[in-house]
């Protein structure tokens, strides 16, 4: 299933050639073993801040790594002790920041052997914070919770403005002070979580950093070179420089080309990993499984579709892995332009939207609806399944229900703008549709891939039903990147511009589970509330029950509990479920089991919701 990224840009990047890549692509053992890993389209961004999909975030987590925490397979979230000596923790008992000081291990290197120092980790808090690496087009949340971030972004640079809450302390030691007005927070030591970027690359030579009791700062000019980073062929497509597992050879024609690091010390466990080689590669979706099954790739993950995954199970060449997801389907809506803005269009097209068809098309058993933002993975879901049943708006399919939501949207007009829109004349073949008092019709344009069973069940049953509401509906099927783009993006675009209102894809939640930075209007202007959907206590997005909270109400008490206070947390989650479930910026579609299907011969892919392939890569090989 497809999942979240911007930009639909050809990438043009220099082939570079590596031998023995395809030595043993059906899994035979070879001196260096090469796996070849099925994908959707890549859309080649591989620096975090622009939006990447799920594809470039495999690349991503193959290249960079030694952040001072780590995530397990269980989802639990851990001291990386590979890469940190000591961390130390201090509260300022007068304002409540909490300081962490880390110590670095002294052996750990670039691929370009170039040693990785606390000058590293310090460059990337700043880099991902600053005023310019907003203008090379990224955006970041990094350094948020800490404290001066709002001052270090308050003029048009950052590179000679001190961040008060990340100091230098020596070659291999580093501090983040967070914020007491953050705390507490459910998820704490992910404030403190920070990798490393290599400032030898990303900065002009000769470039340090000053740091003191007031903060640290790059200084004047030491950003200067982060808009070519960003750039068509610059270190954002073409990291050559990293500190994960793998080496970045190239992109080309949608195959990228990786290649193991010699250099790296291991992840979390000091596991490194023994395959050499490493293609992704962008397959027909339709077929993904048959390639694996024939042996022209090796693995393809997140398999859903029932046919596929019998055809799979049923094959010698083949084993499979599943798991609950730990995520959902969907079928997203714009919230700032059109008709889709007003919740009740929104409702109306969730009631028209026939969820158990396209269930059962796709998925043949191997899932099921659910009816918020939610997966099946989520400790609180599990923990709420009758509380969901009995609570939770199911939006049951329905013409009658859309109708009557339509009715209370501004669209219940005939095309005069004055005669009462008629719901029983909307009938199929009838091009009778709902007006608004302007006379503008309500018309839903919805972008679908290609090669996608999803797109083409709802486009079935849409083509029917959106007619019986009164809505005009047209669908463009294109490329995934193009649809990335502008459901990212289209808020930067003139009203003029701005085209469809609705998509279907699909999200897997981090294992930090905050919304904060998906639905809070702090987040308004940015790809990250990509439906720029506000719901603030100024503005709210529908009227408020009596004792009812906005979103930004409810995601920022959400990340204010204790850590460890379930409790309180879960009571949050279910108040949150309530209110989103309200305003329905998505039409959750389905949440089911993820099936990785893989060569026989491929050992150790032993994937979870919390740990993909790209994680576990360290315990696979290739056995015969």
């Amino acid at each position: 299933m497809k999942k979240f990224v911007k930009s639909a840009l050809t990438l043009v990047v220099a082939l570079v050639t590596v031998l023995v890549l395809v030595a043993c692509q059906t899994g035979e053992t070879t001196e260096e073993q090469t796996l070849v890993v099925g994908s959707p389209e890549i859309s080649g961004n591989f620096m975090a801040g622009f939006g990447n999909s799920a594809y470039d975030v495999w690349v991503r987590d193959l290249i960079f790594s030694y952040g001072t925490y780590a995530t397990t397979p269980l989802g639990e979230i851990v001291l990386n002790e590979t890469v940190v000596k000591t961390v130390a923790t201090a509260v300022d008992t007068v304002t409540g920041d909490k300081t962490y000081t880390f110590v670095l291990h002294e052996d750990l290197l670039w691929s370009d052997d170039q040693p990785i120092k606390a000058n590293d980790y310090v460059f990337a808090i700043l880099m991902s914070a600053s005023k310019e690496w907003v203008s090379a087009g990224a955006s970041s949340s990094a350094g948020d919770s800490l404290v001066g971030y709002a001052d270090y972004r308050a003029g048009t640079t950052s590179a000679d403005v001190r961040f008060k809450g990340v100091k230098l302390l020596g070659d291999y030691s580093f501090s983040v002070t967070i914020s007491g007005a953050k705390l507490p927070y459910y998820y704490e030591t992910l404030y403190a979580s920070f990798g490393p970027m290599p400032m030898h690359v990303l900065a002009p030579a000769g470039a340090t950093i000053d740091s003191n009791a007031d903060g640290a700062k790059v200084g004047a000019g030491n950003f200067a070179l982060l808009a070519d980073v960003a750039k068509i062929g610059g270190y954002r497509y073409a990291p050559t420089v990293t500190s994960g597992p793998y080496k970045f050879v190239s992109f080309v024609n949608q195959v990228v080309t990786l290649v193991k690091n010699d250099n790296f010390k291991g992840n979390y466990a000091g596991k490194t990993p023994t395959i050499q080689n490493i293609i992704i590669k962008r397959v027909n979706q339709t077929l993904d499984v048959d390639l694996v099954i024939s042996g022209e790739i090796d693995l393809v993950t997140g398999v859903i579709e029932g046919s596929k995954i019998q055809a799979a199970q049923a094959a010698a060449s083949t084993a499979t892995q599943y798991y609950s997801r730990n995520g959902y389907g969907l079928l997203a809506m714009e919230a700032h332009f059109g008709p889709t803005m007003d919740y009740k269009v929104r409702q109306a097209i969730a009631y028209l939207t026939d969820r158990q068809y396209v269930t059962d098309v796709v998925l043949d058993g191997y899932g099921s609806i659910v009816y918020s933002e939610y997966g099946l993975a989520q400790w609180m879901y599990v923990q709420s399944e009758d509380w969901v049943d009995a609570n939770i708006n199911k939006y049951a399919f329905s013409v009658t229900q859309a109708n009557a939501a339509l009715d209370q949207s501004a669209y219940k007009f005939e095309s005069n703008g004055t005669t009462p829109f008629n719901p029983a004349l909307a009938t199929a073949g009838s091009n009778y549709f709902r007006h608004n008092a302007a006379g503008e019709v309500l018309e839903i344009r919805h972008f679908g891939t290609e090669n996608n069973e999803v797109t083409t069940s709802l486009q079935a049953k849409f083509e029917i039903n959106m007619q019986l509401a009164g809505i005009k509906y047209d669908i463009t099927i294109g490329d995934f990147a193009t649809l990335l783009d502008h459901y990212y993006y289209s808020y930067e675009l003139d009203l003029a511009d701005k085209k469809y209102h609705i998509f279907n894809l699909a999200t897997n939640f981090s294992v930090a589970y905050d919304p904060y930075y998906s639905w809070h209007s702090d987040w308004l202007g940015t790809w990250q509330n990509a439906h720029q959907l506000e719901d603030s206590p100024t503005n709210p997005a529908a009227p408020l029950a009596t004792g009812e909270k906005t979103l930004d109400e409810l995601t920022t008490a959400l990340r204010t509990v204790e850590p460890g206070n379930t409790t309180a947390y879960l009571a949050l989650w279910r108040e949150y479920q309530l209110r989103w479930n309200k305003l329905i910026p998505n039409v959750p579609l389905y949440s089911n089991q993820y099936y990785d299907v893989f060569d026989a011969k491929l050992k150790g892919v032993e994937t979870t919701p919390f740990w993909n392939w790209a994680a576990q890569i360290n315990d696979m090989y290739f056995e015969g």
